[in-house]
């Protein structure tokens, strides 16, 4: 008998989730004239977008396929070094219609919506009690040192264990597959580029800032930002004859007040203008000020001067329920590839310079671009005049890299 009600009940269930389809298909279909002024305000306050409703379909499909052929979803989760872990995974988060987690989603909040279906991203990327980051806070994610330059092995870079513990971070948000962490492929990637000829003319570097409010320590009474720190690197740049490109922009403020939820949105768009108008860019950096637990100093020295230490910070488009398909990035082994050579060169000339790469499940903006990153310059407890200090060797080793050297032994 309850066995028969469970199959009624969700009978019951799948025609009323047929039914909000319906409705909600109807609410927000794009070819409905927009006379009603209540349908304009629905608009404007469901933020969805029409690669959901086509995600939405196709899962919605693949989901009715799994649920009357089980056997049939399998081989899509079999991974390589796991047998039981995918196919548990995948009755808990894909026996759900699609659509119904999207209604859960919605309900919970506009903004989190938005977040989630959307390259907005939430403000726990710096700031919040979110769990994730509070371990970050608490970790600074700083490299194992000798106190002298190092380099790597192929074959140690090779080793997926040694180069996820060695050079990483991964927030508990996503995961880092073997693939993603090819070492090999990663470093030696040809990333270099013609440094001669007009390289100094046409601009190569763009710079901006997601976040141009973060601000540092008081020094003498300033506080400084990180537009201060861009403005120091393209100087940096310069001296290597590298042109480059500092936007100022602010995209974490709507009208005076700090509002973080469409920040990357805004600079995405930005970021996208600038390198259709300048097609010689070849390295999109985007700046941030991390923020750490208050007894926690990113500090080291560099010939002689307080320097803020540095992480490298990628987004793989991933969470641990499964892959982004929104925030696709085809430039996202090129991004994890030039961080980590990046990071390989900072191990052998300034040991104590960098922290380990941060690993997040968002895009980040990276897609633009296969020489892009995030670069987490310092922290709160840091002063604007480390944090620039900062920029000598960071433009020491972007010329390097660009100019072919790679860091690791044979």
């Amino acid at each position: 008998m309850e066995q028969s009600f469970g199959r009624v009940g969700r009978m019951v269930e799948m025609i009323l989730i047929a039914v909000f389809v319906i409705l909600w298909m109807a609410m927000v279909s794009d070819s409905k004239p927009g006379r009603s002024g209540l349908w304009e305000e629905l608009k404007e306050r469901i933020p969805l977008r029409a690669e959901i409703i086509k995600d939405a379909g196709i899962n919605g499909i693949r989901n009715a396929r799994n649920e009357l052929v089980p056997i049939l979803s399998y081989e899509n989760y079999l991974e390589e070094d796991s047998l039981f872990l995918p196919l548990f995974r995948y009755a808990l988060q894909t026996e759900m219609f699609p659509l119904q987690q999207y209604s859960v989603d919605y309900w919970e909040g506009v903004d989190n919506f938005s977040s989630l279906y959307s390259d907005a991203v939430p403000d726990y990327f710096t700031e919040s009690d979110d769990e994730s980051v509070e371990k970050k806070k608490k970790d600074a994610g700083t490299m194992e040192t000798t106190g002298e330059g190092a380099s790597y092995t192929i074959k140690e870079l090779s080793d997926y264990d040694f180069l996820l513990s060695h050079f990483y971070i991964v927030d508990s948000t996503t995961t880092m597959t073997r693939e993603d962490l090819n070492g090999k492929k990663l470093v030696t990637e040809d990333l270099s580029v013609d440094l001669d000829g007009d390289s100094g003319k046409e601009p190569l570097v763009l710079i901006y800032h997601t976040h141009g409010s973060e601000t540092y320590k008081e020094e003498k009474g300033k506080s400084g930002s990180v537009l201060d720190v861009g403005k120091a690197l393209k100087k940096e740049l310069a001296s290597y004859g590298i042109a480059s490109i500092h936007d100022t922009s602010i995209y974490d403020q709507v009208n005076g007040e700090l509002d973080r939820n469409a920040a990357y949105d805004y600079a995405g768009d930005s970021v996208e203008a600038t390198l259709k108008k300048n097609p010689s860019i070849q390295v999109v950096l985007d700046l941030h000020r991390d923020s750490v637990e208050d007894s926690i100093h990113l500090v080291t020295e560099v010939d002689g001067k307080d320097t803020a230490q540095i992480m490298f910070f990628n987004g793989v488009s991933r969470l641990k329920s499964g892959e982004l398909t929104y925030l696709k990035n085809p430039n996202k082994s090129s991004n994890l590839a030039f961080s980590l050579q990046m990071q390989l060169l900072a191990a052998k000339y300034y040991p104590d310079f960098t922290r380990k790469i941060y690993i997040k499940g968002y895009r980040y903006n990276l897609h633009l671009a296969r020489r892009a990153v995030l670069i987490e310059v310092g922290a709160q407890n840091n002063t604007v005049s480390e944090a620039k200090n900062a920029m000598k060797p960071l433009a020491e080793m972007l010329y390097r890299l660009l100019s072919g050297e790679k860091a690791y032994r044979q």
